[in-house]
């Protein structure tokens, strides 16, 4: 007898389903359809997929079913021909309005790994690159660029408040030390102290004296050892005849000299405090107040209600108020809103010492937000903008001025899928930094193809998944999809056919049910 080609069902009786037999065959799009109560749920869920769970957990060991909950069998006369599948429930796993397109399916967190191994550093304020040195890389640099100067190798010191100079002075010289440098001038520490220090705060102290001589390697490299443990990490050698250089062990700015952070993966999280941008807390906007909202018909004039909320009975002192500032301001309140002049607008807005204006009633309506019904009342009269810091990036001025291929990380998720997996697979690294990089290129790369396999290369990596409405239920499907099945082997996940495939079954919306093949 021929085998049947698709998944038989005979006699389904599961929840209202009325004895029903059907064929579907497989390797195809099948969709079910019906008004809502028909048993599209029951058919997809409570038969087809609960009978491939139960044959599932009953092919497991008695040790491991021990770990498992009890699953019952469909009311169902015979199954044939059927195959394990995967089911999405049609909802939003998301409970954050932080969550992304590239959080939701882990690719942001390689970018992060990928950013904080590879990322070049560069200042905020003057966008000049970061650098850090160590003693060899200091040598290094002196002895290239001004081989054969003389140099002084001086570190700061800061002088405490009140110190007389003298008593610095002995201090300097018990240490060794014979020189220091104020204002551009040498002072010799056995000659007199100073009376004072005037308004100093620090001073530099000269540590050598030396010709820039590759002879000199292992002299040159002790001072500058001793100069930067002395200076906390810093030092200044003065090219006589010739610029003063500045080195700093920390991460600084090579331009303007500011201390700046060194990379690390929550540097670049907009869920965490060290990273998300502290104007809009990670979300990219902020809520105001909306004049469309508080003032929604401009055709209206300030006598006639202008100010939607002060329409409200909470609201009549202010509307009250607001015409006797009128008056007393001389004020046209019947004018059209759209019609007023800006400075009357802005008195409505602000107020003045007697009126306390819109600002100053939200200000004070604010005060009572620990009541449900004030906080709804509020949210009716705001709307988001763009954060004004971060403008919409989420991260503070320090992650932002990291970049890999010449993108920070927001610039590198504002792309589709599509141009994020090629931009990945062309990032001209150096090759140390394909070396370090190698693995999280390998994993990010496999992220990216995965998505692309499933057509999703449209979205971009920024892209909410707190969506509309009409757009959730295929988006939240996608997301579990990636999270259950991303980057699992398929045998391992007992959801491999016989030719290696991987199948899986999607519930996308009530009435859809999809059946998908991937070689």
């Amino acid at each position: 007898m021929p085998q049947p080609l698709g998944l038989r069902i005979q006699g389904a009786r599961q929840n209202n389903l009325k004895n029903i037999s059907l064929e579907i065959p497989h390797d195809r799009l099948t969709v079910v359809t019906g008004v809502s109560g028909s048993g599209k749920s029951s058919l997809a869920f409570d038969t087809l997929f609960a009978e491939g769970q139960w044959r599932y957990i009953e092919s497991l060991s008695t040790y491991a079913r021990m770990f498992l909950d009890r699953v019952d069998r469909p009311d169902v006369d015979k199954i044939e021909q059927i195959r394990p599948a995967v089911a999405l429930e049609q909802k939003n796993p998301v409970r954050t309005a932080r969550s992304t397109v590239g959080t939701a399916t882990e690719v942001y967190d390689y970018l992060r790994l990928l950013y904080a191994k590879i990322g070049r550093v560069h200042c905020p304020t003057c966008g000049a690159p970061a650098v850090s040195h160590s003693p060899e890389s200091i040598v290094n640099t002196l002895l290239g660029e001004h081989a054969g100067a003389r140099a002084l190798i001086t570190f700061r010191l800061a002088v405490p408040a009140g110190l007389p100079p003298a008593e610095l002075w002995a201090t300097l010289t018990r240490r060794g030390f014979a020189r220091v440098r104020i204002d551009g001038d040498i002072l010799d520490l056995a000659a007199p102290a100073p009376a004072d220090f005037g308004d100093r705060t620090a001073i530099a102290v000269v540590l050598d004296r030396v010709v820039l001589d590759p002879a000199q390697r292992g002299r040159i490299s002790e001072s500058i050892e001793a100069a930067l443990r002395e200076g906390g990490g810093q030092l200044a050698v003065e090219i006589v005849g010739g610029p003063t250089r500045v080195f700093a062990e920390d991460f600084r700015c090579s331009g303007c000299g500011a201390a700046l952070e060194r990379p690390q993966p929550l540097l670049f999280s907009f869920n965490h405090p060290l990273g998300a941008c502290p104007e809009c807390k990670g979300f990219g906007n902020v809520l105001k107040y909306d004049e469309a909202r508080v003032v929604p018909d401009r055709t209206l004039s300030l006598a006639d209600g202008a100010v939607e909320p002060w329409t409200h009975p909470s609201g009549r002192w202010y509307q009250r108020e607001l015409m006797k500032a009128a008056r007393r301001k001389r004020l046209d309140t019947d004018t059209p809103w759209e019609k007023l002049p800006e400075a009357t607008r802005a008195f409505v807005h602000k107020g003045d010492g007697t009126f306390p204006g819109i600002q100053g009633f939200f200000e004070e309506v604010e005060s009572y937000r620990y009541k449900l019904h004030v906080r709804v009342f509020l949210s009716r009269y705001r709307s988001q903008s763009i954060c004004p810091t971060c403008r919409g990036a989420r991260l503070k001025p320090g992650a932002l001025a990291v970049r890999v291929a010449g993108l920070t990380i927001a610039e590198f998720t504002a792309l589709t899928i599509d141009a994020a997996a090629r931009l990945v697979g062309d990032l001209g690294l150096t090759a140390w930094d394909a070396v370090v990089a190698r693995e999280i290129l390998r994993q990010l790369t496999a992220k990216l193809t995965f998505l692309l396999r499933v057509g999703l290369g449209y979205l971009t990596l920024s892209r909410q998944t707190r969506v509309p409405p009409c757009e959730a239920p295929i988006l939240a499907d996608v997301v579990e999809l990636m999270i259950s099945i991303g980057n699992s082997n398929p045998r391992d996940r007992g959801c491999a056919s016989d030719d290696g495939s991987l199948e899986f079954s999607a519930h996308l919306l009530p009435s859809h049910q999809l059946r998908a093949t991937f070689a």
